[in-house]
């Protein structure tokens, strides 16, 4: 967590917000919650949240092995570590 915003809020509150973000840019848009759902989970803290669903694609290298990449497709690797997007319509 940033130093910063240790004052501000709790690593609890600060996760619940990332899940919420999370859950707002599913894939499909019927697994994403309305905007009334979305201010009635900011706003009361006892609501048990959704986990999201697995993000619908991922250009993340393998973790301790740079010739290998996760994702369904090889050519989604970077071959000299700069992030790369591969965008295609839904």
């Amino acid at each position: 967590m940033d130093p910063g915003l240790r004052d501000i809020s709790s690593p609890y509150e600060l996760v619940r917000y990332i899940n919420i973000g999370l859950l707002c840019v599913q894939d499909r848009a019927s697994d994403r919650p309305t905007m009334s759902s979305v201010v009635s989970m900011l706003s009361n803290e006892l609501n048990i949240l959704p986990s999201p669903k697995e993000p619908a694609f991922s250009n993340v290298r393998g973790v301790g092995n740079p010739n290998t990449c996760l994702g369904s497709r090889a050519e989604n690797c970077s071959v000299n570590e700069i992030t790369m997007s591969d965008m295609e319509a839904r």
